[in-house]
């Protein structure tokens, strides 16, 4: 799926994902969301590419799903009927072996939040503020994100805050209470994006890949599932082609050079 309105391109191993609707704040209609989702799918399948950054043209960041092509739900729909919504295809960010940071400037609003909540890394504008508007329009977080990642991100009781009441919050007050990483001035705000890719591109994409899905699912399993995993996870990387070039490279003192394999 393509959209004039998001924009893709890859370079020094960085796929930058830009939203462009001014003048809608940069609402996402249906081919929006659906380019972003494939775009996403595309970095991650690219072995040139090492991290994901999400952003909007400047002064904007995303004001949520353009409330004029919401499509409405069925009458006597049963929950179990909507297994698009329950099987994952939404949390793209969250699922991707890639890292997903997400660069604000301006309003992160209902999905453009969600989002924001689902990526890795979140690093935020000065200018830029948060609001998990759903109760204001008779919902909940759509995508599940502010109700399952948010209070691990920020705590509970700060999450039933934001949740319930749907007020803004400014960057610094995002920061303060851990769900924002960094806060720039605006024109620095995509090289902190750009520089904090290449940082946490300097390791293995395959061992990298594994630590991500394990630190996402950390606080879901217990102890003995984790470790289960992690051994699984940690057989794999010992047997990689990556673990091998990171050994050789240490021994001939030299800058690793990982395939992904």
């Amino acid at each position: 799926m393509t959209s004039p309105h998001v924009h893709y391109e890859v370079a020094d191993g960085i796929a930058t994902i830009t939203i462009d609707r001014p003048e809608k704040r940069n609402a996402l209609n249906y081919a929006m969301y659906d380019a972003i989702r494939d775009h996403t799918a595309e970095a991650d399948a690219d072995p040139d590419v090492r991290a994901i950054i999400l952003t909007g043209v400047p002064g904007q960041f995303c004001a949520g799903t353009d409330l004029t092509e919401l499509r409405d739900v069925e009458p006597g729909t049963k929950p179990e009927d909507r297994e698009g919504h329950t099987d994952g295809r939404h949390w793209y960010f969250w699922e991707s072996s890639t890292p997903v940071i997400v660069a604000v400037d301006g309003p992160a609003a209902g999905l453009g939040v969600e989002l924001s909540t689902q990526a890795d890394f979140r690093i935020a504008s000065t200018r830029a503020k948060f609001s998990w508007i759903f109760v204001q329009r008779g919902l909940i977080p759509d995508t599940g994100a502010g109700t399952w990642l948010l209070p691990d991100l920020v705590g509970p009781q700060q999450a039933k805050r934001l949740v319930f009441s749907g007020e803004f919050i400014d960057a610094e007050e995002a920061q303060r209470i851990g769900f924002v990483m960094d806060v720039v001035e605006p024109e620095n705000l995509l090289a902190a994006a750009r520089e904090l890719a290449a940082k946490i591109s300097t390791g293995s994409p395959f061992a990298i890949s594994r630590a991500k899905s394990l630190l996402n699912w950390s606080s879901s399993r217990t102890r003995d599932e984790h470790l289960e995993q992690h051994i699984a996870a940690l057989t794999q990387c010992q047997l990689s082609d990556d673990h091998k070039e990171g050994v050789a490279a240490f021994l001939e003192r030299r800058p690793a050079v990982f395939t992904g394999r």
